[in-house]
């Protein structure tokens, strides 16, 4: 899909995961959360796949022998495996309720203040730095094929029945499986963002370019010149909307395209949103002993729901980003993912939600109490489109123009 606007920049989450390249580990769960072990010890994980927000939080305390605690019940082990638990499950809240950190538009910059701001940098050298080269993505490994001795222990080897390694052999086949198709899957991701930035920063480089030299021509201008030209000066507005966007914390490294029509008062901006396979899929507790943290799948019912609220969010949080920043009356925000086209069999960008949010509306909103706002129900009040069925499933729209 070709870009329809013509700024684009790629919002690089404020968190991320890092993981190592040194001894091998099992991953159980390789979506949204999982938990790591190997020789270095047990970790939980938790997040959004590859660049996204995530937790990584050490679960086996392997200074102190997790047998020896979980002997007898130890208050402290408690509240510490409760300290964990609250953290990863404010993970999975802040994901759903992004639309949390929404500005309050009443609370931005005025007319006034963003002439101000217009005016003397028409009086001084173009100093913005070049758009930088997207890095090319470094592609997770293939998992290696388990084998017959894969998981057996010392003992196992040797005492090991034929119907338990069948059994374990199936087992470890059908985890490798998975794991293989979620790998495919993220690295196939990867490299098509990286297509898309590559694609932007060649479009950013030529605006950029473009700009310096606009700008070198307008500094001979005199401030009655400035003026008039203020208003309507769409690259000036771009640039201030890009600086605050490339600021902004996302929970994934998110790719975003926008232009400023002032003579609509109007911002429209697209956004690359995850598909519902990168959400976390489960919750965590602590289990009655309160020696060990659990996990719990989550339903499909909450995680499609947990989805709508976090897509519908992103649109919600993008419009009093751009409103709070321009003092303009309308901003239109469309989301799109990449899904497999049934027509063609590769991976394609499908739009699945669109929405025109206006300043007036959006004032209605109490943000002092922006956690009991419903993203979903929100979006209802504004002329939206989408196809969503009553179980949060999103089908392909064409969006607002």
């Amino acid at each position: 899909m070709g870009f329809r606007f013509r700024k684009t920049i790629n919002i690089i989450p404020g968190v991320r995961l890092n993981l190592s390249n040194g001894a091998p580990s099992l991953s159980v769960g390789p979506r949204g959360a999982s938990v790591s072990i190997g020789s270095r010890g047990t970790y939980a994980n938790l997040g959004l796949p590859g660049t996204g927000l995530s937790y990584r939080t050490r679960l086996d305390n392997s200074a102190r022998s997790r047998t020896a605690r979980s002997a007898q019940p130890d208050p402290s082990l408690r509240l510490e495996l409760e300290q964990e638990v609250d953290a990863l499950m404010s993970v999975v809240s802040s994901i759903a309720n992004i639309h949390e950190l929404t500005p309050d538009p009443r609370r931005g910059i005025s007319w006034s203040e963003l002439e101000t701001e217009y005016l003397a940098s028409r009086q001084k050298p173009w100093l913005v730095p070049a758009p930088v080269r997207p890095a090319k993505p470094e592609l997770m490994p293939l998992p290696e094929q388990p084998d017959e001795s894969t998981g057996a222990g010392f003992f196992g080897k040797w005492f090991e029945s034929d119907a338990a390694r069948a059994e374990r052999l199936e087992e470890l086949r059908n985890q490798w499986q998975q794991t293989l198709a979620d790998t495919e899957r993220e690295n196939t991701l990867r490299q098509h963002r990286y297509q898309q930035q590559r694609t932007a920063w060649a479009e950013q480089y030529a605006n950029w370019q473009f700009e310096a030299k606009e700008h070198e021509s307008r500094l001979i201008a005199s401030q009655a010149e400035a003026r008039d030209q203020f208003a309507m000066d769409s690259a000036f507005f771009e640039s201030r909307l890009g600086e605050v966007l490339a600021q902004t914390e996302w929970p994934r490294e998110t790719l975003v395209t926008f232009e400023v029509k002032p003579e609509q008062s109007t911002v429209w901006l697209d956004v690359d949103l995850p598909e519902i396979e990168d959400m976390p899929d489960k919750s965590y507790g602590v289990n009655a002993r309160g020696t060990e943290i659990t996990e719990k799948a989550m339903t499909q019912k909450v995680q499609r729901e947990n989805y709508a609220r976090h897509v519908h969010g992103c649109l919600l949080r993008l419009a009093g980003i751009a409103l709070h920043t321009l003092p303009f009356d309308y901003v239109v925000v469309s989301g799109f993912t990449q899904r497999i086209s049934k027509r063609t069999g590769y991976l394609e960008d499908e739009y699945i939600l669109s929405c025109k949010f206006s300043r007036a509306q959006m004032a209605s909103i109490n943000f002092a109490g922006i956690e009991h706002v419903d993203p979903v129900e929100a979006l209802g009040d504004y002329p939206v489109i989408r196809k969503m069925s009553t179980t949060f499933i999103f089908q392909a729209i064409e969006p607002l123009f």
